[in-house]
């Protein structure tokens, strides 16, 4: 039998006549022997021809070169001391060819597979050949451990009764928060199907249908512009529905998951046993963004008490406006590592989220310095009483620096609070990339305003219920927009390292309530019953109360395997621009084929 696992080869075989069969890996001619590094998926074995043995096979030898596929048979035998190999798991033995087939020829690759990182071929030449790039070691390694990461993951949620469904491919248009790939049906010509962004509507009505623990390694398609961190096209998610469950029990099993199978497939160490719990609300004015990095601190303060009613008039202006944020960051003992140029580069990442600029104060040895305390009062006396004010507000020590952000707009300040708070991370050395840490956000906003067009849409998922029910949305209706801005979902998220990894809700099972929600961003009857009438119908026939959850594979595994860019964790996917240079997708296709489907480009 043709071996291929070449760790299986070892020294209790010596003696024995083997076949292996694999890629060129090295030729090595020295002084008279040739050497040939035979690799398999993820192993060498060195496979030598001795020419006063084999004549005619050295000559064939002389012919091979670099990834050529071959055939080998020989005699395994014990390496001489001086040549075994500690690193290799077979090291100690090496196969004398007695036989050598040359089974493909191979072209001079377009690039260098065993460069190391800082001199490997670019991602785009990378993607067009990789089949080639598989060759390469580390991406070998890398889906591997996605293999044996997705099968703890099956494995784990089968020994607790979870049930795995596979749910369609071609299913209907949905409001799940990015744009569809829709596909046109043939049949039915002028309709459409779409490729469904997640399982939701499904996954619910297997709940409807009496399926206590749904859960399903998922293939999703969003229509969304591509980042370090979010793929293009398709993706995998760990997808699950719960009957009965609520929030509490999604965050517990969330916990377990992460300990009992994440914890075991990273070198990571995780930062705590059960997850921090932040407030949507909270994280946004701590941190400026609902998927905070907690391997460090520098939170945010709201600073709206201590300016109302001061001399500072472009922040006292502000602190009684709702919407408005007044916040400080205070940066212990930094003072001497932020020269003027880093505070510019500061300045600069403020304006470029639309603040004109940002304020600052250094506690220095010989006292405090700043370009706003001129403008606090007329006289040294009340400055002076401010100045302590603030040093007694913000638990000021010598060596401190502090900077403020202000706006009547709190996206923009939040923004703007978030990218500073990483760039500070960066220059003060604060991240750890040897930590995880995952943090579990709750009550987001059920509704939001759309900055475009200043409508009211979902901020989340539309099938997840908000806190108090249809009366306090019709309640809600009726007070007006800043009412309906502030209903909490019962939906959450977790982040790990800056990255949100999961998304899930408390699901809204009753009908009517679904149908109000819908009528409020602006879905007419007839729509909603077109789009979700067979979520409405379900309900009807009654269902348990039910929550669910999504892990995002990729951007999980970017984390866990210490990636910076999620397409390395994907066997093939789109590039940074959204095509796939391999397979030159997206392409035209025929006039025949839009013909048969009734379309007509403009």
């Amino acid at each position: 039998m043709l071996i291929t696992n070449f760790t299986t080869i070892n020294s209790q075989q010596i003696g024995q006549n083997l076949t292996v069969g694999g890629f060129a890996d090295t030729i090595r001619d020295h002084g008279g022997l040739i050497f040939i590094d035979l690799r398999s998926q993820t192993d060498i074995l060195q496979c030598v021809i001795d020419p006063q043995r084999n004549p005619d096979i050295f000559k064939l030898a002389e012919q091979i070169h670099n990834e050529y596929v071959l055939k080998i048979k020989g005699k395994l035998v014990k390496r001489s001391d001086e040549t075994i190999n500690p690193d290799l798991p077979n090291g100690e033995v090496e196969l004398e060819i007695t036989e050598l087939e040359i089974v493909s020829k191979a072209k001079t690759l377009p690039f260098d597979i065993h460069a190391d990182e800082k001199n490997m071929a670019g991602e785009d030449i990378r993607l067009k050949y990789r089949y080639l790039d598989f060759r390469r070691s580390k991406i070998k390694t890398l889906m591997t451990k996605r293999h044996k990461f997705l099968l703890d993951v099956r494995n784990w949620f089968d020994k607790e009764d979870f049930v795995e469904v596979h749910t369609p491919i071609l299913a209907n248009s949905s409001p799940e928060g990015a744009r569809d790939y829709l596909v046109p049906s043939r049949i039915h010509p002028g309709k459409f199907y779409a490729l469904p962004q997640a399982p939701q509507q499904f996954k619910q009505l297997l709940v409807v249908g009496g399926f206590n623990k749904y859960m399903q390694i998922a293939p999703c398609f969003r229509d969304e512009d591509p980042r370090a961190d979010r793929l293009v096209g398709d993706f995998y998610q760990i997808d699950s529905e719960i009957a009965w469950a609520d929030e509490e029990d999604i965050y517990k099993i969330s916990n377990r998951l992460i300990n009992e199978v994440f914890a075991k497939h990273t070198d990571k160490k995780l930062m705590d046993e059960e997850m921090i719990r932040i407030d949507y609300f909270e994280s946004m004015d701590k941190y400026g963004t609902d998927k905070p990095d907690l391997r460090y601190d520098l939170a945010w303060i709201d600073s709206k008490s201590v300016f109302k009613n001061s001399g500072f008039k472009v922040f006292a202006d502000l602190c009684d406006k709702n919407e408005a944020r007044v916040q400080a960051l205070v940066i212990k003992n930094a003072v001497d590592k932020f020269s003027r140029s880093d505070l510019d580069k500061i300045q600069a990442i403020g304006r470029d989220y639309g603040l004109p600029g940002i304020a600052y104060i250094q506690y220095f040895e010989d006292g405090a310095k700043s370009p706003i305390f001129k403008f606090f009062a007329d006289n040294e006396a009340e400055i002076e009483a401010k100045k302590q004010e603030l040093e007694k507000f913000f638990e000021i020590e010598t060596g401190d620096l502090v900077l403020f952000v202000a706006n009547k707009n709190k996206n923009i300040v939040h923004k703007a609070q978030n990218e500073m708070r990483k760039h500070i991370a960066k220059k003060l050395d604060l991240i750890d990339d040897n930590l995880l840490r995952y943090v579990w956000i709750e009550n987001f906003p059920f509704f939001e305003k759309d900055e475009k067009t200043g409508k009211i849409d979902f901020s989340h998922n539309p099938f997840s219920i908000w806190q108090g029910g249809l009366e306090t949305l019709l309640k809600a209706k009726e007070e007006g927009e800043i009412a309906l801005l502030n209903l909490k979902a019962r939906q959450y998220d977790i982040a790990v390292n800056g990255f949100e990894v999961l998304s899930g809700g408390v699901r809204n099972p009753h009908p009517e309530a679904l149908k109000e929600a819908f009528k409020i961003v602006g879905y007419k009857e007839e729509e909603i019953q077109n789009q979700f009438g067979h979520m409405m119908q379900a309900y009807e026939y009654g269902a348990p109360s039910h929550a669910g959850f999504a892990w995002g594979v990729p951007r999980n595994l970017m984390v866990l395997f210490g990636e910076e860019n999620v397409r390395e964790v994907v066997p093939f996917p789109k590039s940074g621009s959204g095509t796939d240079p391999m397979t030159n997708s997206p392409s035209t296709v025929s006039d025949r084929q839009l013909k048969e489907l009734g379309i007509k480009l403009d």
